[in-house]
């Protein structure tokens, strides 16, 4: 016993010295002692250091398992594993947390951070959510120019909001408005189902954009399809346009309709 205590002090006295005691402490602390609804908290992400996918889908897998049974605070160190490995779904999701404060204290610098790293990895879900972040200069300072990269990158990997955003910003832009690239990024996005892009192509259609062929018929078509995914502001347009239509303009604006339905699993 004599001889175990001093080798104890002496391994004691070279882990202070190395500077490592707190850190050990801290990571026993995160593994054992989260409780279910609790929130962890996590230090900075380091300086990355050579990943091993291997360890990134052992601890994501378990990250997921706890995360399912609402145990968010325990799944956040294994999360933080897999982050540090590069797991890129595991990166978006440790900021989301730090983001919401779910499982862990609410950090909105370290969750852009996450989101950024993960943005980087080429996640989609990674790069919508920091062009928003951008483009709101949500705790970073605003950057139009860098949230429409973020989101030209997200909608090339077919991420349906990105799309529409970025139909949006070329519509809304003033001066640079361009509605030509606002309608094709609504049309990549309406094929997708996305109601909002399928009502703003209702509009577009509807009334005169410069280099828009004006065509009420596809826009009453459009303006269907968003009504029938739930859209209010569609269903009073495709009111008010239905006054302006012939009855075989109507009747070939639902043949165009189902067409278009089709093309779009609806």
């Amino acid at each position: 016993m004599q001889r175990f205590n001093i080798w104890y002090r002496a391994k004691m006295t070279i882990v202070r010295r190395a500077g490592r005691l707190i850190p050990v402490i801290l990571a026993i602390g995160l593994l054992a002692g989260c409780a279910a609804g609790g929130a962890a908290r996590l230090e900075p992400p380091p300086e990355p250091a050579a990943a091993d996918p291997a360890v990134a889908k052992k601890a994501f897998h378990e990250a997921m398992s706890l995360a399912r049974d609402g145990r968010m605070a325990a799944a956040a160190p294994f999360y933080r594993q897999a982050a540090e490995n590069d797991h890129a779904e595991a990166q978006y999701v440790l900021a989301t947390m730090y983001k919401t404060g779910r499982g862990l204290r609410r950090d909105p610098a370290l969750a852009a951070e996450w989101y950024g790293r993960s943005a980087e990895a080429g996640y989609p879900l990674a790069q919508f959510t920091m062009g928003n972040i951008y483009m709101k200069g949500d705790g970073v300072p605003r950057n139009v120019p860098m949230a429409v990269n973020l989101y030209s990158q997200a909608a090339e990997q077919g991420h349906a909001q990105a799309q529409y955003n970025l139909g949006v910003y070329y519509y809304r832009a003033g001066t640079a408005a361009d509605y030509r690239k606002a309608e094709q990024w609504f049309i990549r996005a309406a094929r997708q189902d996305e109601p909002s892009s399928q009502n703003a192509l209702g509009r577009m259609y509807a009334s005169p954009h410069a280099g828009i062929r004006l065509d009420r018929v596809r826009a009453y078509a459009w303006f269907s399809l968003a009504a029938a995914n739930g859209s209010t502001d569609a269903q009073a347009e495709l009111n008010k346009l239905k006054a302006k239509l012939s009855a075989a303009e109507r009747a070939s604006a639902r043949s165009l309709a189902r067409r278009l339905a089709d093309e779009t699993g609806q």
